[in-house]
């Protein structure tokens, strides 16, 4: 009994601004008054933890972020939504601050996945709007895809000057989310940029949806955000395709990724053959009498039976290296293939001719040195 007291006396000091001081075992953690009939239990989506409630503070509004009843002193926002006083301090409210945030995000994203590609630049607007806007947005024709939580929007216009698109991002989101929310929609102008018509039309809104949290996950876990990489594998609204496109990235590459998404001849990825992220369809002829031609995939190159430094981005502020076929930052962990099976390794400093790497569940740093040619 004395370590559930603890227990629930940590949890009011949590939710400041759900309770204003601890409560006893039996108390409601939003008014501190004696819980007489029925407990309502609540689980903090912020914190953790689950939080005992009355029946009355049960019915208060929740907070968007951490899904708790909140007291007297909420902050309500232009479109209903209500933040708690601790979570207000962590939404981010501010249009500059959300735009800034995305200004950096397209940056990151640049230097991130300069080895393979490149993404829109000048013909990109991005605004902030409250989520009554956003969820209009998927009303208008063409544009009716929904998924659970709806945090931005991306439409592509095209008129005689050429392409442009349009962001909206959803404000209110914490920092983390919106970081995540920015690089998944720089994904849909990369697949718009890059993606013939005839192929997107092929693709499963799932896999489109799969590859964009790919993009947000693999930039998410560069930068240390694991709380949003952990709600990316979470979510299932792309219905499993993320958990195989960030497989299929670890065992192949993002290169196959890119070159799959351009023209790959299936319309998702597939769990029971992922091997066939590799099979591609040939460019269409323009005889359009002559039978079509598929170019069979090409047997995948056999792995290096050793750690092998395979090529140097370097840069004072974000310096990339690639280890047998895989891109990795500074501190960063990951597989790569070695031989017929996968290694797990940390590469720990990136040098301009030079880095050192852990192999994991081993204490031993090793220098591995590019090759001279």
């Amino acid at each position: 009994m004395k370590t559930g007291f603890v227990f629930l006396a940590l949890c009011s000091v949590l939710v400041a601004g759900h309770a204003v001081a601890a409560v006893a075992p039996g108390h409601c953690v939003i008014c501190a008054k004696p819980i007489e009939q029925r407990v309502y239990i609540w689980e903090d989506k912020i914190a953790g933890g689950k939080l005992n409630l009355c029946e009355t503070c049960a019915g208060l509004p929740a907070c968007y972020l951490c899904s708790v009843p909140t007291g007297d002193d909420r902050t309500q926002l232009t479109d209903g939504r209500v933040l708690c006083a601790r979570d207000v301090k962590l939404a981010v409210l501010d249009s500059s601050e959300a735009i800034q945030i995305f200004k950096d995000i397209k940056d990151a994203l640049e230097r991130h996945f300069s080895r393979f590609t490149i993404f829109p630049e000048t013909n990109v607007a991005v605004s902030v709007v409250d989520r009554v806007s956003l969820i209009e947005l998927f009303k208008v024709p063409g544009h009716d895809y929904g998924c659970p939580n709806i945090l931005g929007f991306t439409r592509a216009e095209t008129n005689a000057s050429g392409r442009s698109y349009q962001i909206s991002l959803m404000s209110g989101l914490t920092k983390p989310e919106l970081k995540a929310t920015c690089a998944h929609e720089l994904g849909h102008t990369w697949i718009f940029e890059n993606v013939s018509r005839a192929r997107l039309g092929r693709l499963k809104t799932d896999a489109r949806e799969g590859f964009c949290e790919l993009v947000s996950y693999l930039l998410m876990n560069a930068q240390g955000e694991s709380a949003a990489t952990a709600i990316i594998r979470s979510n299932n609204y792309t219905r499993g395709q993320i958990a195989l496109f960030i497989e299929a990235e670890q065992r192949f590459g993002f290169n196959e990724i890119v070159e799959w998404m351009k023209a790959g001849e299936d319309e998702s990825l597939r769990a029971n053959d992922l091997m066939r992220v590799r099979l591609l369809k040939a460019p269409e002829r323009t005889n359009a009498s002559a039978p079509p031609v598929f170019v069979a995939p090409a047997a995948p190159a056999p792995a290096p039976n050793q750690l092998l430094l395979q090529g140097i981005i370097w840069s004072k502020t974000r310096p990339m290296a690639m280890i047998n076929g895989r891109t990795f930052e500074a501190n960063e962990e990951g597989q790569v293939r070695l031989g017929t099976t996968n290694m797990a390794v940390r590469c720990l400093v990136i040098r301009e001719n030079e880095i050192e790497i852990q192999v994991t569940g081993s204490l031993e740093r090793q220098t591995l040195r590019m090759r001279s040619r």
